[in-house]
């Protein structure tokens, strides 16, 4: 019998920490820009684009499932 395959953030494997991290940093930045370049939201940036890139990742892992 084959072992259920779970999706977790375990799907994050594929990139090292270095690409992870650039990966969170041009998101954030992205959201710094759309918000107009408002100082004072940057650790708000970086908490949700690190959950924006952890959901890409997981959808990206059901895809190649």
């Amino acid at each position: 019998m084959k072992a259920d395959k779970k999706k977790t953030p375990a799907a994050t494997a594929t990139l090292d920490g270095d690409e992870l991290r650039e990966r969170v940093a041009k998101k954030a930045y992205e959201r710094y820009l759309d918000r107009g370049q408002l100082d004072g939201y940057d650790l708000d940036d970086w908490l949700e684009a690190e959950q924006l890139v952890l959901a890409e990742l997981g959808d990206e892992a059901g895809e190649k499932d």
